[in-house]
């Protein structure tokens, strides 16, 4: 992950901005500040300073860069060295967190049902991650948001469901019932992350589009069994992005909060290699049935 990071990293260096970089790379905008915010922070100088409306690197990030690509060129040899292993019985999904949890099913029944010799391998990370690895064919397919001014050159995408992300609470939370976002302000937040555009992103532009101070995350998990885990035991407020992530005890100790002011849709999507084999075509297909139902709040 990181070396994606270093990657925004060079680019902002060459291109002089983060808009400029992000639509070198073919990300979204904040998916660059939200890696060199990362990079950031393993560093006591900074790496970049504002001069007008340029972000201009320090000697400390011209070192860090030139290192960074390296680094890259070194793992791209090993990778190109390193035979790839590709069999017809397995299908390999990268998806985001909570995709797993809606699409697994559906990507079961889809590919191994019935089909004794058949395996699915599923793996999990942000959707920045996802993608760049799909372009790098180490995955069939990828379930993940649509970064915004992602260019899927090279890739088939089609949109399978919305999600309605709710805040939510323990029961006996002092701002469980609490019904607008304004008093919300001053809450802290548990995530799943790191995320390039996901439920907290929502959350942040929600509460920015009304002028409010950014929500505080201070704790960020690996999955949404922790996060609710931990939401369940504290009075840590967390956004889930569907009702199906709510499990065991998570439904009996965490409820929503009836707020006056919905935060945005967002849509996952299905992206896949173009002129990827019939078998994985075929999957898609059915998992995009399969989740037809799905619709926001469901």
């Amino acid at each position: 992950m990181y070396i994606r990071y270093l990657e925004y990293l060079r680019r902002v260096v060459e291109h002089g901005s983060f808009a400029a970089a992000a639509q070198a790379v073919g990300v979204s905008q904040p998916a660059i500040s939200h890696g060199i915010r990362q990079l950031q922070r393993h560093f006591a100088s900074p790496l970049l300073v504002r001069s007008g409306r340029r972000s201009m690197p320090t000697e400390l990030a011209l070192r860090v860069a030139s290192d960074g690509m390296a680094l890259t060129e070194r793992m791209d040899a090993l990778v190109a060295a390193t035979p790839h292993r590709s069999a017809a019985s397995v299908l390999r999904v990268g998806l985001t967190p909570s995709a797993a949890l809606v699409c697994g099913p559906a990507l079961y029944s889809a590919w191994c049902q019935g089909r004794a010799r058949r395996r699915l391998e599923l793996s999990t990370a942000d959707e920045g991650h996802l993608l760049a690895g799909l372009k790098r064919h180490g995955y069939d397919m990828v379930v993940s948001p649509r970064p915004r001014g992602f260019n899927p050159r090279g890739l088939t995408c089609q949109a399978l469901y919305q999600l309605q992300p709710v805040v939510y609470a323990r029961k006996a939370h002092p701002l469980s019932k609490a019904r607008t976002l304004a008093d919300l302000q001053g809450a802290a937040w548990v995530s799943v992350g790191p995320s390039v555009r996901g439920p907290v992103d929502v959350l942040t532009e929600a509460f920015a589009v009304r002028r409010m101070t950014p929500p505080c995350v201070a704790v960020s998990c690996p999955d949404y069994a922790s996060m609710l885990n931990l939401m369940s035991h504290s009075d840590l407020l967390g956004v889930v992005p569907h009702p199906v992530l709510l499990t065991g005890d998570a439904r009996q100790l965490l409820v929503p909060l009836r707020l006056r002011e919905a935060l945005p849709l967002y849509e996952m999507w299905v992206f896949q290699v173009a002129g990827s084999r019939q078998p994985v075509r075929q999957v898609v297909q059915q998992l995009s049935q399969a989740l037809a139902v799905l619709a926001p709040g469901s």
